[in-house]
């Protein structure tokens, strides 16, 4: 089968879009080969879909809810579409409302709203501290203070907040100071990618580290693998009443793939 797709790259968090429409039953196996591909270094993959009225909406490969992959979807959109818009309403997986993108094609870069978090709790494994972790509809994110740990630290974790919050995916971020390494599972394809960004995950660390303070405006810069991404979380009433999130985008030609 051949598929046409375009290479994402938003801060190194490589997402290819599958431009063809296939059937979902066959995504899970469609991302997994499309993975294995060397050649694109990509970590995750999103399906482009066409509604019933034309308009375009946005897949993750396990349903989850993809932050890079979103903002870069808006960038994509305001590429193909002849006045480019600055602004561009994005519908995609793990979101229940559509959401806006600030695209802009001349400097590179797109910041998207982000869904608002549910709640922080904290995740509790056992022989471990607790953690916090923050909830988002579709996806949830463990904070974890400290340098990069092993990979049975990481499935520790992530077995206790799947228990804890059943998620299309879940992540932990290690946090050290501006400095973050992100690590996702995904459940549906049963992957588990230390990601060279996490746009979700940036957002849900700013969450934490804005919690408790006072009404206001906070913007944070994570330094991540490959490279920085930008969060800001507005605060009013003691809650989060907006969330936004971006940085640099920049998006393949459409290129012809073949799979099995």
């Amino acid at each position: 089968m051949n598929l046409r797709i375009r290479v994402a790259d938003p801060a190194g968090n490589i997402t290819i879009f599958v431009l063809d429409r296939v059937q979902r039953k066959d995504y899970a196996e469609i991302s997994a080969q499309l993975l294995k591909k060397e050649e694109f270094h990509a970590e995750q993959v999103g399906f482009i879909e066409e509604k019933e009225d034309g308009t375009w909406r946005m897949q993750m490969m396990g349903g989850e809810f993809c932050g890079n992959a979103s903002r870069s979807f808006g960038y994509l959109k305001s590429m193909m579409e002849e006045d480019h818009p600055e602004q561009v309403s994005v519908e995609v997986s793990g979101s229940d409302r559509i959401l806006t993108a600030e695209v802009d094609l001349k400097k590179g870069t797109s910041r998207i709203q982000m869904p608002l978090p549910l709640e922080i709790r904290k995740l509790h494994a056992d022989g471990m501290e607790s953690y916090p972790m923050v909830v988002f509809d579709g996806i949830c994110h463990v904070i974890a203070t400290s340098e990069p740990q092993s990979a049975e630290f990481v499935e520790k974790i992530i077995c206790a907040a799947q228990e804890e919050v059943p998620c299309d995916a879940c992540g932990v971020m290690f946090l050290e100071g501006d400095r973050m390494t992100p690590v996702v599972y995904v459940k549906e394809t049963d992957s588990l990618i230390w990601e060279s960004s996490c746009g979700s995950g940036t957002m849900g660390a700013a969450v934490w580290l804005s919690d408790g303070k006072e009404d206001g405006v906070y913007t944070y810069y994570l330094k991540q693998p490959g490279g920085t991404i930008e969060a800001v979380v507005y605060r009013e009433g003691g809650k989060v009443t907006e969330c936004k999130m971006g940085g640099a985008v920049s998006i393949s030609e459409e290129i012809c793939t073949e799979i099995g």
